[in-house]
């Protein structure tokens, strides 16, 4: 998914549209090892040359599989991400723009390589919690021999009944002497 500056330059001021389909399992594996796989990436979209620029308006869409957060059962999630990218001919001249906040990329060897846009978004976009459909319609949580994952509520619920039933060490002692007297009557 590269073109060169002249390409792009040759619709002068028209975008340029594309829609590629590219593979990138292999390299987006070596980066994250919890990606178990991913599907080919269809990238559709725009480039466009203006003011010594080339804004990169576009949408990868992919399937990926991970591991799921409870079971480390594999989940496919399917994505559709949109990328925004500016890519500058000279760095420079860019910095004393208006547009100080925006983050711009250097046009490397004349051309426009979305690779590692691409790459790098899958990778910000992957999401934290991965569950199967069976974890999501299920209540119960996983446990073992002297464990169990809980829900915040229940364990809120188990700390008040814990506080209810623990007894101040003071009155403990008085009520054991109670509970003589009532045993000598």
């Amino acid at each position: 998914m590269k073109w060169t500056l002249k390409e792009i330059q040759e619709h002068r001021g028209e975008p340029l549209h594309f829609t590629e389909i590219v593979n990138r399992e292999e390299s987006l594996m070596k980066r994250d090892r919890e990606i178990l796989a991913v599907s080919d990436i269809k990238a559709t979209g725009f480039l466009l040359y203006e003011n010594r620029s080339v804004l990169a308006n576009f949408q990868i869409d992919y399937t990926i599989t991970l591991p799921s957060s409870r079971s480390l059962e594999p989940v496919e999630v399917s994505m559709s991400v949109p990328i925004f990218e500016t890519y500058v001919e000279d760095e420079e001249s860019y910095e004393t723009s208006e547009e100080l906040n925006d983050i711009v990329i250097p046009i490397e060897n004349n051309e426009v390589n979305l690779i590692p846009a691409i790459e790098d978004m899958i990778l910000l976009n992957i999401p934290v919690q991965i569950f199967t459909e069976e974890e999501l319609s299920s209540s119960e949580l996983p446990q073992g021999a002297d464990w169990s994952v809980v829900s915040e509520d229940d364990y809120q619920q188990k700390r008040a009944k814990q506080k209810e039933e623990q007894v101040d060490p003071r009155l403990a002692e008085l009520k054991a002497l109670l509970e003589d007297e009532e045993k000598e009557e």
